[in-house]
């Protein structure tokens, strides 16, 4: 059974309770309803930062600022909230005022039947369900665009790195073939390890095929933290 999650927000307590009345009636084997009221939009704020909710039924003349007033402020929190208009006036500025100020629908009071309410909330849940599937898809799609992008920068790094370092390497090879002191012969040991450590690194950043980091240094001053991170090779 779906359960829906639903705020009404009205200072005219008759109406709320008529409104609960509707949605009991709407309740069958598939759906049900669970219900909460805010007499006003401080108290519909509060109730939305306690409780998850799928859709905000906001009436238009409020105490303290318009319906309009409160739906921009109610979304600037809670951005994934659906909402929908309730107004005594039939009037279609209204309408379009309450969809540009982000509501998804809108009904008249005085005309509200079970099926236009639950028409009302199926449609705007769902279109909000839709919204929120895009926008995960959108991020999905821009985060696998800079995950080619970042490892395509750092195959090119690692190819141009990768020649200087095979001829470094060379060279020292050649160096400690020809050298005959002890400590030079030292030096280019160390030397010819570090850069076959460089080469294994450059060969490992190329097998990377996922671009992630993982911590590596903090620096603590005055109170904050700069955190840095490096590409995880591992």
């Amino acid at each position: 059974m779906k359960t829906y999650q639903i705020l009404v927000v009205d200072d005219e307590p008759n109406f709320r309770n008529s409104m609960r009345r509707l949605f009991l009636i709407m309740q069958d084997d598939t759906m049900n309803f669970h219900v909460r009221e805010a007499s006003g939009g401080e108290e519909a704020l509060r109730v939305l930062s306690a409780n998850k909710t799928d859709c905000v039924l906001m009436d238009y003349q409020m105490p303290g600022g318009s319906g309009i007033e409160w739906i921009r402020r109610i979304l600037e929190v809670h951005p994934n909230i659906a909402v929908i208009m309730v107004t005594g006036l039939g009037n279609e500025q209204v309408a379009v005022e309450a969809m540009k100020s982000g509501a998804t629908d809108y009904l008249v009071k005085g005309s509200i039947t079970p099926e236009s309410l639950l028409r009302v909330i199926l449609n705007t849940v769902q279109l909000m369900q839709m919204r929120l599937a895009l926008e995960k898809q959108r991020e999905r799609l821009m985060d696998a665009e800079r995950q080619r992008v970042m490892l395509e920068s750092l195959g090119a790094a690692c190819h141009h790195l990768g020649q200087p370092a095979t001829v470094i390497s060379a060279f020292l090879q050649v160096m400690k073939r020809t050298e005959t002191s002890p400590e030079r012969t030292e030096i280019l040991d160390k030397c010819l390890k570090a850069a076959e450590a460089m080469d294994d690194i450059l060969h490992r950043l190329q097998m990377v095929s996922q671009y992630r980091t993982e911590p590596y240094y903090r620096a603590e001053e005055g109170g904050s933290h700069t955190d840095m991170n490096i590409i995880d090779i591992r």
